[in-house]
C-alpha cells in the first residue's frame, strides 16, 4: 500500500510561507538553502504562493562580511525562485536601505527585536514587509509580568486601567 500524498499548499489553504535558512546548527551552506527554495518552489508555483526567502546572516555571525554574505545569498534566492527576501537582525537604517537596493526582491525587515526604527520609516528606507516576528507575544507577555508584579507587591488592579471591558470583549471577538 503506498502512502497517500500530502495536498499541496493551496488546497490546505496556505498562500505563503517564509523558508529559512539555518537550524540551530547555524547556516546552511548555500547550495543547501538554494536547493530547498528551489524545491519549494516547485512544490508552489509563482501566482499560488508567496514564497518569503529568510536568511539569518545577521543572527549566525558569518565568517566573511555579512552584508555582502546577504545580499549574495538573496539574490541565489531568488534566482532559485523566492519572490521576496526576509533578512531579521539588521538594526541600522542605512544598511536596511542599501539592502533594499541590493537585493533584486521586495525586502521584509523584523521590526521590535533589536530594531525599533518605526515602519514607515522602514518603508521609506526601501522595506516592502514589515514583520513583527515575537514583539507582540513579547510585549503581552511582558504586561501579564508588571501586572502580576503589581499584584504581589501592591496588591492592586492598576494595570486594569485601560483593559478592555468583557463585554465588550465578547462583542468583538465572538464568530
Amino acid at each position: 500500500m503506498s502512502p497517500t500524498p500530502l495536498p499541496g499548499p493551496r488546497k490546505l489553504g496556505a498562500v505563503g510561507a517564509n523558508l529559512e535558512d539555518a537550524d540551530s546548527d547555524g547556516l546552511f551552506e548555500v547550495e543547501k538553502a538554494v536547493e530547498r527554495i528551489t524545491a519549494a518552489r516547485q512544490a508552489a508555483p509563482r501566482g499560488t504562493f508567496v514564497l518569503n526567502a529568510r536568511t539569518d546572516t545577521y543572527f549566525a555571525g558569518t565568517s566573511g562580511e555579512v552584508f555582502a554574505e546577504t545580499v549574495e545569498r538573496a539574490r541565489r534566492y531568488v534566482d532559485a525562485g523566492a519572490d521576496c527576501v526576509f533578512v531579521p537582525g539588521v538594526v541600522e537604517a542605512d544598511t536596511i536601505h542599501q539592502l533594499a537596493e541590493a537585493i533584486p526582491a521586495p525586502l521584509n525587515i523584523v521590526a521590535g527585536l533589536s530594531n525599533t526604527i518605526p515602519a514607515p520609516t522602514l518603508f521609506s528606507l526601501g522595506v516592502r514587509r514589515v514583520s513583527l516576528g515575537g514583539s507582540l507575544a513579547r510585549a503581552a507577555l511582558s504586561g501579564l509580568e508588571r501586572a502580576g508584579r503589581e499584584l504581589l507587591d501592591a496588591g492592586t488592579l492598576g494595570f486594569l486601567d485601560g483593559a478592555i471591558g468583557y463585554a465588550d470583549l465578547q462583542r468583538r471577538f465572538s464568530s
